[in-house]
């Protein structure tokens, strides 16, 4: 993506915030006239309370209203007091630049956060398969930061140094042009090293953030999985590639500071040589009568912030070729391929009739997650409203990736998926996903109530209601033993709770939502014969009236069906009632036959 389009991006952020970039902007120009004004207290000093030099008309007349006489005495006082006036000044207003600054940026972080988030939850599961949860929570609490950067490295930090220098510029080329040129000689300079350095900051800075990434990706994954880390006793080995991450993350932190340090070495050299000069040649101008010591010293003190306003520039940039490697990372999440819109222009709505399904097609769909590895291959289907679908076939075959299709959790190669003669990609995509209840195989539950997992696809539904699906699903008899009720938290990995007690949680939330199309993926596959027991009653009572696809191994839930579909290698090679494929002797009675003999 081309880069002014990124920045434009990022500087969105800073519209609304607007009155307060001015706010910037008017203490930037008053800090600026209180630092062109610090030196001059100094030079009252030195010329004309400890020298000969003659007190100007205006101070004079400024003086003479607060005391009867003039002296050194006088002027040693003023030049104290107006030192301590002028530093309070000028940090007063640093300090408010900071706060506001500080609160701003913050509200911009948080907004990039929030828009990210966002961006992650509408993104497609193929967006999420290739990417790490580490990744995405390091570039969510990490690269987010770039909005502060890159808004302080455009707008806050340049308008507040070059209005510092280009006001002391000012003052000091009235004091004497060839001091001002020798000084503004470096900047040339400067800006030269600025641009060799920035480009290998910026890809020191985005190993750093890989680096980073993997680092939190590891913690995330050992820490998933901590019962199978202590179970096969990998705790030394888990601590040992983790050092060893942490060693690769250290070795090029180092670099990247080398590069800076370096950098910020070379730039303190050109400044002190720049200084040098000037103070030779101011040394040549005192000692010749046509500059005071006072001008000497105060113009010193101006080389001083032209310089330091020089660097922070520079600086700066440095900042902002930096925080480019976590600009781009934040685009691979805005920019990610297969990501759902909200809405489709023209889209199509659910209305309150339409929410009855009529029939649904599967219309030549081919699918790959790899491009030359088809998935799906040729797949058509075509179902009437309230049958009972049963896919069946071997690991790997293609039935949770066919049933993932219909609420677009990933788009066909090629194909299309109807409902009512609609094709669902013409539909809003929130309510085609309001239209569909799933239960899978590992049911995914939050560390919330028992009460807000069940009411979580229904925000809302009365207490009355979430009780009735509960015993719809037989659940209602241990939710109510366990120490809170409805109101019991769950752990964060549910282990509070049994599979099948989840897994039962889980249908209560497909009942509640009564959704017309249900999905079952394997429901039951990982229940002892007891629980299987409850959940297919549950099952039997989630979906009556509804059009389902099943997808299991066990006969429980399969011969009920009104179709059962077979498929091998991601095609459909058998379909069929139970009795039609038995009658058939087809892989599926094979199936049948060594599941019966209690082999399977």
């Amino acid at each position: 993506m081309p880069a002014q389009k990124k920045y434009k991006f990022i500087l969105s952020y800073a519209k609304p915030h607007v009155h307060w970039f001015l706010s910037i902007v008017l203490i930037s120009i008053l800090m600026s006239a209180a630092v062109a004004l610090q030196p001059w207290p100094l030079k009252i000093l030195v010329d004309y309370a400890l020298g000969n030099g003659e007190l100007p008309e205006l101070l004079t007349s400024i003086l003479v209203l607060f005391t009867q006489e003039v002296n050194p005495s006088i002027l040693i006082v003023t030049s104290a007091i107006a030192s301590l006036a002028l530093f309070f000044l000028n940090s007063i207003f640093n300090v408010a630049l900071t706060a506001i600054w500080a609160v701003v940026g913050q509200r911009m972080i948080y907004q990039v956060s929030a828009d990210l988030f966002y961006h992650l939850l509408r993104s497609s599961l193929l967006s999420h398969n290739q990417r790490t949860i580490g990744d995405s929570l390091n570039r969510l609490t990490g690269d987010n930061w770039c909005v502060y950067i890159v808004i302080d490295a455009i707008l806050v930090a340049p308008t507040q140094h070059l209005f510092t220098l280009l006001t002391i510029t000012w003052v000091a080329w009235q004091m004497n042009p060839d001091l001002t040129l020798i000084a503004l000689s470096v900047a040339p300079v400067m800006a030269i090293i600025a641009v060799y350095f920035g480009r290998r900051i910026k890809k020191s800075e985005r190993q750093n953030r890989k680096l980073k990434s993997k680092l939190m990706t590891f913690v995330h994954q050992t820490l998933s999985v901590i019962p199978v880390v202590q179970a096969f006793g990998a705790e030394n080995r888990n601590n040992h590639q983790f050092n060893m991450l942490s060693d690769k993350a250290v070795m090029v932190t180092q670099q990247n500071l080398l590069t800076k340090n370096t950098f910020s070495m070379i730039s303190g050299l050109i400044s002190t040589i720049g200084t040098a000069i000037v103070i030779y040649v101011g040394g040549k101008y005192v000692l010749s009568n046509t500059l005071s010591i006072g001008s000497l010293l105060v113009f010193i003190a101006y080389l001083k912030s032209i310089q330091g306003a020089f660097q922070g520039l520079i600086r700066t940039y440095g900042n902002l070729k930096a925080a480019e490697a976590s600009i781009e990372r934040i685009f691979e999440i805005i920019d990610a391929p297969g990501m759902q819109e909200t809405q489709k222009t023209n889209s199509v709505s659910f209305s309150s009739d339409e929410k009855i399904i009529q029939h649904i097609k599967f219309e030549n769909i081919n699918f790959s997650y790899e491009i030359n590895k088809p998935v799906l291959r040729n797949i058509s289907l075509n179902i009437t409203a309230g049958d009972k679908i049963a896919l069946v076939g071997q690991t790997g075959a293609g039935k949770t990736t066919l049933v993932s299709l219909l609420p677009r959790f990933f788009e066909p190669s090629s194909g299309r998926i109807l409902i009512n003669d609609v094709d669902i990609r013409d539909f809003n995509i929130t309510e085609l996903r309001k239209s569909i209840a799933l239960v899978s195989q590992q049911p995914y539950l939050l560390p919330i109530s028992i009460a807000e997992n069940i009411a979580y696809g229904r925000p809302g539904a009365s207490k009355e209601a979430i009780v009735t699906a509960a015993k719809s699903a037989q659940a209602d008899e241990f939710i109510r033993l366990l120490p809170q009720g409805y109101e019991t938290v769950i752990s964060e990995r549910g282990t509070s709770l049994s599979c099948g007690q989840k897994q039962r949680i889980a249908i209560a939330r497909a009942i509640l939502k009564d959704a017309p199309i249900l999905i079952l993926d394997e429901p039951t596959s990982a229940l002892d014969l007891q629980s299987e027991a409850f959940i297919v009653e549950a099952l039997e009572q989630l979906s009556k009236g509804k059009t389902t696809f099943i997808i299991a191994h066990r006969l429980s839930t399969i011969q009920r069906a009104d179709k059962i579909i077979v498929m091998s290698d991601g095609q459909i090679v058998e379909s069929g009632s139970h009795h039609e494929l038995i009658a058939y002797q087809s892989s599926y009675s094979r199936f049948y036959s060594l599941q019966t003999a209690g082999r399977l």
